[in-house]
């Protein structure tokens, strides 16, 4: 199992978001993203020019994520391995604009 880290920002965008698509989303995320071996269906791409950052696609709401690094996972309460940092849950209309506040 992935460690799903949410940082600060996505809770933000979680709260705004409609009861249906905050479950949906945070189903994406427990389920899917954080299975091991992941999906074969989740539609994950490297966001062009952003390394180390991917987009996550699932209905109107992309998820901005990246890896975490070595240190981050070993600073977990889990005896995960891997995980992920989720930055940014977007409605798809602003994505280039959230994608553009992202940090490398």
């Amino acid at each position: 199992m992935h460690h799903v880290e949410l940082s600060g920002r996505a809770m933000r965008d979680l709260r705004r978001l409609d009861h249906p698509v905050r479950r949906r989303i945070l189903n994406l995320l427990e389920q899917d993203l954080a299975a091991e071996p992941q999906p074969p269906n989740l539609d994950v791409k490297q966001l062009v020019g952003r390394a180390p950052w991917l987009r996550l696609r699932r209905g109107e709401h992309p998820v901005l994520f990246r890896p975490l690094t070595e240190d981050e996972v070993a600073g977990c309460a889990t005896s995960a391995t891997e995980g992920f940092l989720v930055e940014r849950i977007v409605d798809r209309r602003d994505l280039e604009r959230a994608v553009a506040t992202l940090t490398g």
